[in-house]
């Protein structure tokens, strides 16, 4: 079922508004994953529709756009461990934030790399904003309990290793020490909470805090460059310019992580402006590294994959369930939408490993093959599925995100469509409601909206209500693929092209001398009667019956 809506990367693909600029080879030589971290999939839509996102615009253009669904828990420390493996929590022990270990020797993308080609013929590089979650490498730790809680009792009352009484200077009270404190807190990782506490284990007699590793701590070692706790976007875009100049002469795989998208969220929310310029930033950073492979004559070896460890929640500050992100790249060959660690498998195939030998079994699938298996499982919990925003009644998610038809261009697909009191008008898709509602004022005529959000049908509603037209609009929460539309005369759209040529077995079965009116898209193997262009807006009229392309060639 459709939301309406217009996708910045289908007016790129379907009208061929961008001139090529980059070629994605069979087998590169290089490979750069790029981490947004915390992009939530329907604002970055939102950000490409109105055209925010020119660098991932134009890396869409020469590849591929696709949604990534995310199954486990929608955190970093999960998200990334299962991108850069390919597994599913039970190989790597890493569930979440708060449960996990270190990623087993051997298993990440950069060890199987650098085995593959060899350490020594082959270039890996990470350079992470974050300093929690994603990059640090703290070691596992062991530490008996009564030493701990002796080496706390004598912080806090000021003695020395001798039990003697510390003076104010040497006991960390000193007002020097206190600015830094305060420095640090101010520092500090938006939305990383407080470092696990571990696990309380009893040996001989004898009581340990048993602290996991880091899931980065075994994998860092086989990197060439790894650097982590960058923070902000420019530090993390710069580092990974100059450490492309670096190794530019040598086969690479790059993992660059942009952190800002998830502070930003963390401090104001998913729909705050902080969240979208982050969004932006991470944009002009991609942009600049994408430039710089230009600049070095890598563009054409080279392959780029922009992708998120999660989304976020609508309009909050936090992630708790948000299994919805997207995939960006300049690989032609990747085909489907798909999960998060069937991003490591694209990669391994791109660079031409034989994924057949790797030990355990990869999780994860590549994106260029078709996929057999059961819809993803979205949610580490029950809680976590029924905090979703979509209701358990929904058959599935709108197809593309929502975007407003502009009130003129509303004006002008009616009166295109010759709209009279005695019609039925159907808008498919019908997002805030505005058309339906313009047809019952302007017109008198009956009007029905169909669109499968909940959310739009709510304000499609209110719409309703608030303008009074409650006798004459009905709005209804129905997939348009499964609608009989016999009964209307007008139907109106603001689909993809691929999504209104979908639409022709059940527009072929309305009464002749129906109208169609569609915004900005054609419907690919069938000839308009009439197209206007003007004002930002193209409009499509047909009338039925259909007029097929073949038709027309043999008139």
């Amino acid at each position: 079922m459709i939301t309406r809506a217009l996708l910045a990367i289908a007016v790129t693909l379907w009208a061929g508004l961008v001139t090529p600029v980059w070629a994605a080879v069979e087998h590169p030589q290089n490979v750069i994953l790029i981490g947004w971290d915390g992009a939530q999939r329907e604002h970055v839509e939102q950000c490409l529709v109105r055209k925010e996102l020119p660098n991932l615009q134009r890396l869409i253009g020469q590849g591929k756009y696709v949604r990534i669904d995310v199954e486990g828990t929608t955190d970093t420390k999960a998200g990334w461990s299962q991108i850069l493996t390919g597994y599913y929590p039970e190989v790597t022990g890493v569930y979440s934030n708060g449960r996990y270990q270190p990623v087993p020797k051997g298993l990440s993308i950069f060890e199987r790399l650098e085995n593959n080609f060899g350490a020594d013929k082959f270039v890996t590089v990470a350079v992470i904003g974050k300093k929690q979650h994603c990059g640090e490498i703290d070691p596992p730790q062991k530490i008996r309990l009564d030493e701990e809680g002796k080496q706390k009792s004598d912080a806090a009352t000021g003695k020395n290793k001798k039990g003697k009484q510390k003076d104010k200077a040497a006991s960390g009270e000193t007002k020097k020490q206190g600015q830094r404190k305060k420095a640090e807190s101010a520092n500090a990782q938006p939305g990383a909470g407080k470092k696990t506490r571990g696990t309380i284990v009893e040996e001989n007699g004898v009581t340990y805090r048993v602290v996991p590793g880091s899931p980065y701590y075994g994998m860092h070692a086989a990197v060439d460059v790894w650097e982590f706790g960058l923070m902000e976007d420019q530090k993390v875009g710069t580092r990974a310019i100059e450490l492309l100049e670096k190794y530019k002469d040598k086969p690479f795989f790059f993992f660059v992580h942009f952190a800002e998208v998830d502070h930003s969220g963390h401090k104001h929310g998913e729909n705050s402006k902080e969240y979208n310029d982050a969004l932006i930033s991470n944009d002009l950073w991609t942009g600049k590294i994408m430039d710089k492979l230009r600049e070095l004559g890598l563009a054409d070896k080279t392959q780029i994959y922009v992708t998120a460890d999660h989304g976020f929640n609508e309009d909050a500050k936090g992630h708790s369930f948000a299994p919805y992100v997207f995939l960006a790249t300049n690989n032609r060959a990747v085909n489907r939408d798909g999960r998060r660690q069937d991003v490591a498998p694209t990669i391994y195939e791109a660079f031409g490993v034989n994924v057949g030998a790797f030990q355990p079994r990869l999780d994860g699938l590549s994106l260029t093959k078709p996929d057999a298996r059961p819809p993803a499982k979205l949610g580490p919990a029950k809680k976590a599925r029924q905090q979703a925003v979509q209701p358990a009644q929904e058959t599935h998610r709108p197809d593309v995100i929502f975007v407003p038809t502009p009130q003129d261009a509303v004006d002008k697909m009616l009166e295109m469509a010759r709209v009279t009191k005695d019609d039925v008008v159907y808008d498919l898709g019908c997002g805030d409601g505005r058309i339906v509602v313009t047809a019952a004022k302007r017109f008198g005529c009956r009007a029905y909206g169909f669109d499968v959000d909940p959310r739009r049908i709510k304000e499609s509603q209110e719409n309703v209500d608030k303008n009074g037209v409650g006798n004459l609009v009905t709005i209804q929460q129905k997939d348009i693929f499964t609608l009989d539309l016999s009964q209307a005369s007008v139907v109106t759209l603001y689909l993809l092209p691929s999504l209104n040529v979908k639409l022709i077995p059940q527009l072929e079965k309305l009464k002749p001398g129906s109208r169609i009116v569609s915004h900005d898209f054609d419907m690919k193997g069938v000839v308009p009667d009439k197209v206007i262009d003007g004002d930002g807006h193209i409009l499509y009229l047909w009338t039925t019956p259909l007029k097929k392309e073949s038709q027309k060639k043999t008139e």
